[in-house]
This record gives structure tokens, sequence and C-alpha cells, in this order.
């Protein structure tokens, strides 16, 4: 199985995981309706993230590198929006937003520091010269 799919997989498990989070730690600013909705959710979630994260850094990379560092933050607020807007799944209101966003992003950040085989680097191993 491919890198990008392992990392993809395991990015997926962690959205469907902050997701959960977010929405027992909120109640009912964060709401997760059903589990066919949640599924969806974070499925289409998990996609528009992916693809905020690349945009978004494509853009900040060339205007402004210095905070790249925002980027998550940004495209998790963003793939939040959509997938609230497009799926019946996810419910968000008021405080919501904020918390939801940082708690998300956090535990994202958080599954995207695990080292694996799922990582598309490798470090050089010490040897004989």
């Amino acid at each position: 199985m491919p890198r990008f799919l392992l990392g993809w997989i395991l990015g997926l498990g962690g959205n469907a995981i902050g997701l959960l989070l977010a929405a027992l730690i909120l109640g009912d600013s964060f709401q997760i309706n059903g589990a066919t909705g949640f599924i969806v959710s974070v499925v289409v979630f998990a996609i528009l993230s992916a693809l905020f994260t690349w945009l978004v850094l494509k853009f900040l990379v060339r205007n402004a590198g210095s905070i790249v560092a925002l980027t998550g933050l940004l495209s998790t607020f963003l793939a939040l929006l959509i997938t609230s807007i497009l799926t019946d799944g996810l419910d968000i209101d008021g405080w919501g937003w904020v918390w939801g966003t940082l708690i998300v992003w956090i535990l994202g950040m958080f599954i995207w520091l695990l080292p694996g085989p799922w990582r598309t680097y490798k470090k050089d191993a010490p040897g004989p010269r």
C-alpha cells in the first residue's frame, strides 16, 4: 500500500476522532447527526482538509512563507465550514466554530506527528563512511 494512502487513512481516523471529541466536549455548539451523517462528514472533511491544506500552503509559501504554521488551522476551519454546509451530519454554532476548529486541528497535528511507515521522509541511518 502506498505511503500517501496510509497517511491519508491515518488522517481520516484522526479527523474522525477529532470530530467526535469536539462533539463530546462542546455539546450543543458542535453536533454530529447520526452515524451515516458522521461517516459522510468525516470523508468530506478529510478530502476538503487535504485540498485546502494544499491550496493554502501553496498560496502562503508564494506570498508569505513566515506564516505557514497557520496553514493547518485555516484549512481546518475552511473544511469544517464547507462540510457543515454540504452535509447534514455536522451542525456547528457560535463558539463551536472556534473551539471545534482548535480541537480538530490540535488532534490532527498530533496524529500528523506520529512516526510510522506512512511518512514520506526517511532519516539517513548512520553507517560506515
